[in-house]
């Protein structure tokens, strides 16, 4: 028999966004139905996922078993689809957004998400190596911007987008780039 409907089902768009009104910060999943529970900027409906949402959304996924250690999504139920492209994950139906399709993660943008926390990695590692120490004789590590209000740390360390180092030595510092422009503004010296 011929299939009336599309070879792919997916629908849905990937919606990487800022930390802004409406954006994905924290996610859940429970492990037994892949349900997914997850908390927006400002309490609005979801529009997209900001950085710490993504780090939360496949420290979670890989917690449930979604995906493997290499980010290939190996799980079937309701919210995995096959597209042209590769399998996806449902983060968000349309019904829950407001917006004309589904939010969801594609083994594509995981796959980005993959080397971009391996450039900072690496970036790291490389720097600190340079100054001829080690990441555990590291006192303090700063984390600025938007991205560290809403980053979980537990979770940028599971999937190795930070150093397995002691909590207390995270910081979050604001927005540093203004501080800087204000200190360089009010000081001849700097």
């Amino acid at each position: 028999a011929a299939s009336a409907g599309p070879a792919f089902e997916g629908s849905g768009v990937t919606s990487g966004m800022r930390a802004a009104s409406g954006a994905i910060q924290k996610v859940e999943i429970n492990k037994k139905d892949f349900a997914v529970s997850y908390s927006t900027i400002q309490d609005k409906k979801p529009r997209g996922i900001c950085g710490s949402g993504y780090i939360d959304l496949l420290a979670a996924m890989l917690n449930a078993g979604i995906i493997d250690k290499g980010g290939k999504i190996k799980a079937t139920g309701a919210r995995i689809r096959q597209t042209a492209t590769g399998k996806e994950f449902v983060v968000c139906f349309k019904d829950e957004t407001g917006l004309v399709s589904d939010i969801v993660i594609s083994e594509a943008d995981i796959e980005n998400l993959k080397r971009s926390k391996g450039a900072i990695y690496s970036a790291t590692a490389i720097l600190v190596k340079h100054l001829g120490l080690q990441l555990s004789s590291i006192a303090k590590i700063f984390i600025a911007g938007g991205f560290g209000t809403y980053l979980d740390i537990e979770n940028a360390i599971k999937i190795g987008l930070l150093p397995d180092l002691a909590r207390s030595k995270f910081g979050f510092i604001g927005n540093s780039a203004l501080a800087g422009a204000r200190g360089i503004l009010l000081s001849n010296q700097a």
